[in-house]
């Protein structure tokens, strides 16, 4: 049985929650199909043996055997197993001209089987369970009624109804009788004994009084039983599953349906553009529903039948053990006694009117407007607009209501259909006299399809579940991420491997890599890197895989598998290990050091080798109650903070979990976590007008008009000036998302993001950046949105905002959603850096050798992972001492810099080459995964000489783990001297590592930021001032003690526990308390002031070079950084200003001048990338180079580097 799935609205597409294509719905048809027929098959073989086998009677079961497209799953409205059927032709007419089934003794026909009053309950019941639609097994029980014929009823099955009023009136007038009668019998019988009539009266009153009481409770009682059984009528009605007319409802419907706003159908045509745009075949580029309508025509509902609620026990115990995992017990029993549940099925269905050529009559159906790009992807599009009409659908659905006692009373409804629906459309170019395509399979085909595949998204056991609460507050802000936690994995080494090649020196034969995956999903989340000719590598590596509800219920493996490296072969597995999950999810906040015997693919095989390694599973942090704050958008000024209307759409707070993620920021004390980042939607969205403007007569414009006519608001929303945009997501400047492409609009929704695990949030930066895509030419930046978290979260942990698009070629806003949750997770401070990409710099004036000499001049060789550099042995001199020899090479004038693309994953090794001689004669290497990010460092590493030099540079090996290398001859010949530091982020120097688009549209959107302005060329660890003050408040929070002492103490005091608090904020600043205090003495005196004096925050030349001037008296801060190296932004400052034009009229210096800022023009198509022929023979140039890079690395060793994520 297929487990219960649900699909929630507003749950962005990713790569876990990927859009739904056609053929992967076929596929899943033909698998349903093979197991339906296993199951036929197994049940005749069980009747054959139970034939000839007598019981009791038993009820009325469904007699029609499952077929091609009927199927038993586990209906989510009621919990039970319920057998579904996809809508076929059959429906289709039954819908044309519908019918109910009626029992023939309600007709006044002869019925074999009916029901009667003077039956007992049981019999009543089975009776009415075989007449009742839609399976009756008594021959002649029942007939077909039209639903207009003269039958139609509230209730067509009605059940007995017996009415006891001439028995409660006869018995009313008989006890009246009987009251008179006692009265005057007690009276005359008392006489004739002597009694008296002072004492006989007020007797027989009262026993008269007793009787006729007696009798009117009896009445009572009996019209209460009546009242019951009309109650039992509906009851049983609804048990039996019995339909009611609701043509009432119909005429609600035909009357509301004209009023619809069809804006309200923009999510159903979202869906179905993404299934087609994932789905499309070679011959067709790119797909879009440009237009929607419900017509005037609506759908009739064919029947309505309520579920009762008992049978959602089952369903109601599911849902209470899955709200046990996430709910804390006070909501959950807030939940569980809040309400109660109400059930519901309907069947619909919709009929096309006569239409003709016309537009008006087109209107009156259901429709939408299809246009399919014909060509090829990249190269041409050609585009081929169709009307697609609805001609007919039958579909039924079951609803659960989960009510509230709170308005608006309703707190969630899931919808799942029964079945696939049956649609039905034609297709109509939308030219004149078009013909109907309906025939053509390219098209039609495709088209029901696609409704299709998107319709099997809802289908039992799947449900779609809408949280009415929020949906009415406008709730759409994402306060909870979907991992649960994250698996941190350290991979030390392997030892002991098995040779798998022939080739190979002592210790090696064999090219090992390790991927880390789940073993059930398959697909690497990470791959190290490959040493080369090695049986016992050193990699040293780790990352962080996210771990979601989903990977546990499913009781996934964490599997590292070790794999050979083949030049022209595929790679071999040398070995696995697996680790379940749910077991070591059960001891979180610690790691696992783990000596694993390797095994082969099979589980009771063994391979050689060993592998090392640490696993840990770490789960999210608590927010911690001193760092709460009021949740106002610290970068407003005081006097606009406190407007309702200028803060942060925060939606609805229902838990206390959730009021904590928009009033808490992240802790510094737990800088890793998992950020959540979802692109929303784009409204606004226009590309800029690159060509000159035509105003004044002598340009061709009229005299007075504006000079550019579309300024202003955009007035379409859909044209053929639109751009097909498409977002991408960048952490920390490498790729990790790029969404799908919305094609030519001018609002389009995209509502995709992803998840990801990051080192420390204090220094991480999000880029979305918005490309327009385009054919034989690059896709071209339209703007780019960058994101410091240390700057946008500085009173929460959440947020979600409108940013505006700037950098590119285009206009726009994006909304897009940030949420960050902190991990238990301490990585040393080495490990807490911005990322792989950086730049490592030599900071010293000379590099240095103590005992190592071997020649007066060397040349030294360095490289890293994707840089290498050269100093020339003519800047080197020898030391005139004899006793310690040593080498100095003086690097002032060098600027040696080198940037990296890996770095926890490579060294800055060095070779020590004498002239001459082309191999070298000593070597040093500084792995970047020990290095602290900024800090400046004297390093002081030994020489070596070694008999294998490529193993020395691809084993992590250092000072302390050299002598323990095994077939590694290595002896300590010297020391090497410098100072340098590793600078996280892009800088210019990485323009060389462009080797195919997504490199190339990665350095171009930090280009982008950074001739805006918004970035620089380092990154710094930033803690915002709110959050530093809370914090230091905390620290000393109850302790009396602490609140009087210096810093010093302080520090000594709160360093006993063990807990390292310097850290924290990464650069203690000394002062920090009379910073602020000056800066509220200067706001005191900004108020005082007059009005003379106010800044409106104006920004001309003046304010710039003031600027510039007081940087320059500060010293070298970040806006030396920012100055640094060559190229356009560095001269310029920004983009905006790269448009000025030089005054000297020279030729040579104005193509000077447009070269150094060439990159900013062609980025925002100035320059000569404003004519298309340039930017196609850019295109074409690019393209080739980059088919080149990809030819000479063909032979080389790779591992299995994962895609980079998509939904589609």
């Amino acid at each position: 049985m297929a487990s219960q799935e649900s699909t929630y609205p507003g749950q962005p597409y990713s790569g876990h929650n990927k859009i739904p294509n056609i053929k992967q719905f076929v596929e899943g048809l033909d698998r349903q199909k093979k197991h339906r027929d296993a199951e036929i098959e197994a049940q005749g073989k069980s009747k054959n043996q139970d034939a000839g086998s007598n019981g009791e009677a038993k009820d009325h079961v469904v007699t029609q055997k499952p077929g091609k497209n009927r199927r038993i799953v586990r209906d989510p409205v009621t919990g039970k197993d319920v057998e579904i059927e996809d809508i076929g032709s059959s429906h289709m007419k039954a819908a044309q001209n519908p019918t109910l089934t009626v029992p023939n003794a309600n007709l006044g026909k002869d019925a074999s089987v009916r029901t009667d009053a003077r039956q007992s309950g049981e019999e009543y019941r089975v009776a009415q369970d075989v007449t009742a639609p839609p399976d009756p097994v008594a021959q002649g029980a029942t007939s077909d009624v039209p639903i207009h014929g003269e039958k139609t009823n509230v209730l067509f099955h009605p059940t007995p109804s017996v009415t006891f009023e001439p028995l409660f009136e006869a018995v009313e007038a008989r006890a009246n009788v009987l009251c008179a009668f006692v009265f005057f019998a007690i009276v005359f019988m008392g006489k004739m004994f002597g009694g008296s009539l002072w004492g006989l009266v007020p007797l027989g009153m009262c026993v008269a009084s007793a009787v006729f009481l007696w009798a009117k409770d009896l009445i009572r009682q009996g019209r209460d039983v009546e009242w019951s059984s009309e109650q039992k009528r509906g009851e049983t009605a609804v048990v039996n599953l019995i339909p009611e007319s609701v043509e009432w409802l119909n005429t609600a419907v035909g009357l509301i349906w004209g009023l619809i706003n069809p804006e309200m159908f923009a999510a159903v045509a979202d869906t179905l553009e993404d299934v087609m745009q994932a789905s499309v075949p070679g011959v067709i580029e790119n797909v879009k529903v440009s237009d929607i309508s419900q017509g005037t025509n609506p759908l009739r509902i064919l029947s309505l039948r309520a579920l009762p609620d008992s049978q959602v026990e089952d369903l109601k115990e599911d849902i209470r053990k899955q709200d046990e995992k996430v709910k804390d017990p006070q909501e959950m029993a807030a939940d569980e006694e809040g309400g109660d549940f109400y059930n519901l099925e309907a069947t619909v269905a919709y009929h096309s009117l006569p239409s003709g050529n016309d537009v008006s009559s087109k209107a009156k159906n259901m429709g939408m407007q299809l246009v399919f790009y014909l060509g090829v992807k990249g190269f041409f599009g050609v585009p081929f607009p169709i009307w697609v009409e609805l001609n007919g659908l039958v579909a039924t659905a079951r609803m659960r209501v989960a009510l509230s006692p709170a308005p608006p009373f309703i707190k969630t409804l899931s919808v799942t259909l029964m079945g696939l629906p049956k649609v039905e459309a034609s297709c109509v170019p939308l030219v004149e006299k078009g013909a109907n395509i309906l025939n053509l399979p390219l098209i039609s085909n495709f088209v029901n399809w696609a409704i299709a595949t998107a319709a099997n998204m809802y289908v039992a056991p799947k449900s779609l579940t809408l949280d009415i609460g929020k949906m009415l507050a406008g709730d759409t802000v994402k306060k909870e991420t979907e991992a649960l936690g994250v698996l941190f994995v350290r991979i030390h080494k392997a030892t002991g491997l098995s040779k798998q090649d022939r080739r190979g020196k002592a210790g090696g034969g064999s090219d090992p890599y390790i991927c880390v995956a789940f073993s059930k999903f398959g697909k690497p989340q990470y791959c190290t890197r490959v040493i080369q000719d090695d049986l016992n590598p050193v990699f040293e590596e780790s990352c962080a895989l996210l771990v979601t509800s989903d990977i546990v219920k499913a009781d996934e493996q964490l599997s590292l598998e070790l794999w050979d490296s083949d030049r022209s072969s595929a790679d071999d597995v040398v070995g696995k290990v697996e680790l379940s999950i749910q077991k070591l999810i059960q001891h979180p906040g610690r790691m696992f050091p783990q000596a694993s015997r390797l095994r082969g693919l099979k589980p009771d095989s063994e391979m050689p080798g060993e592998l090392h390694w640490e696993v840990g599973f770490f789960g999210k942090t608590q927010f911690r109650k001193a760092l709460r704050t009021d949740g106002k958008d610290q970068n407003l000024p005081a006097a606009l903070r406190d407007r309702a209307e200028l803060q942060d759409d925060k939606g609805s707070l229902d838990t206390a979990e959730e009021d904590n993620v928009v009033h808490t920021p992240p802790d510094p004390l737990w800088p890793s976590g998992i950020l959540s980042v979802v692109v929303h939607q784009i409204v606004n969205l226009e590309l800029q007008n690159v060509k000159g403007s035509r105003g004044g007569k002598r340009k061709g414009g009229r005299e007075f008009e504006p000079a550019r006519p579309d300024a202003g608001d955009i007035t379409e929303e859909q044209g053929k000036k639109l751009p097909s945009s498409y977002c991408t997501i960048l952490l920390n400047d490498e790729l990790v998302y790029k969404t799908r492409t919305k094609v030519v609009s001018s609002r389009p929704i995209f509502e995709a993001g992803t998840e990801r695990f990051v080192r420390d949030w204090r220094s991480t930066i999000v880029t979305v950046a918005v490309r327009d895509s385009r054919n034989r030419q690059h896709d071209p930046l339209i703007g780019v949105v960058p994101l410091k978290l240390s700057d946008v979260m500085q009173t929460a942990s959440q947020t979600t905002r409108w940013y505006p698009l700037d950098g590119g070629i285009g206009f726009g806003r994006v909304r897009i959603s940030l949420l960050f949750r902190s991990v238990e997770l301490k990585l040393p401070p080495a490990q807490l850096g911005f990322g792989d990409v950086g730049t490592f710099e030599f900071l010293s004036d000379t590099i240095e050798t103590e005992s190592y000499a071997p020649a007066s001049k060397l040349k030294i060789k360095l490289r890293t992972g994707g840089s290498s550099a050269t100093v020339k042995p003519d800047v080197c001199t020898a030391a005139s001492s004899p006793n310690t020899p040593s080498l100095t090479w003086d690097i002032s004038n060098l600027h040696l810099r080198l940037p990296v693309r890996y770095r926890y994953r490579s060294p800055i090794f060095f070779e020590f080459h004498r002239q001459g001689k082309r191999s070298a004669d000593a070597f040093a290497a500084i792995w970047l995964l020990d290095v602290v990010d900024s800090a400046t460092q004297t390093f002081d590493v030994p020489i070596w000489r070694c008999d294998n030099p490529m193993r020395l540079s691809q084993n992590y090996i250092t000072e302390a783990n050299y002598t323990a290398i095994p077939d590694l001859k290595i002896e300590t010949v010297g020391r090497l001297r410098f100072r340098g530091r590793f600078k996280p982020g892009t800088d210019r120097d990485h323009l060389k590592f462009v080797s195919d688009n997504d490199s190339r549209e990665t350095i171009e959107a930090w280009e982008a930021c950074f001739a805006e302005g918004v970035r620089s060329e380092e990154v710094h660890k930033e803690v915002p001032p709110v959050v530093e003050r809370l914090h230091e408040e905390s620290l000393s929070m109850g302790r009396d003690v602490l609140a009087r002492a210096g810093e010093e103490e302080k520090g000594r005091w709160l360093g006993r526990d063990g807990t390292d608090w310097t850290g924290a904020f990464h650069v203690d600043d000394e002062g920090g308390d009379e910073e602020n205090d000056e800066d509220d003495e200067g706001s005191e005196s900004e108020d005082e002031e007059g009005s003379e004096d106010v800044d409106l925050g104006i920004e001309d030349a003046n304010s710039v070079s003031a600027r510039s001037s007081a940087e320059g008296k500060e010293g070298d801060g970040a806006a030396s950084v920012v100055s640094q190296g060559s190229g356009s932004a560095s001269k310029n400052g920004s983009g905006r200003g790269s448009g000025t034009r030089s005054g000297s009229r020279n030729p040579i210096k104005q193509f000077r001048e447009y070269k150094s800022r060439s990159r900013d023009l062609h980025r925002q198509h100035r320059g000569l990338m404003q004519w298309k022929p340039m930017r196609n023979v850019q295109f074409a140039k690019d393209e080739a180079l980059f088919s080149i890079r990809r030819l000479t690395k063909v032979g080389s060793l790779s591992g299995r580097t994962p895609d980079v994520e998509t939904e589609v």
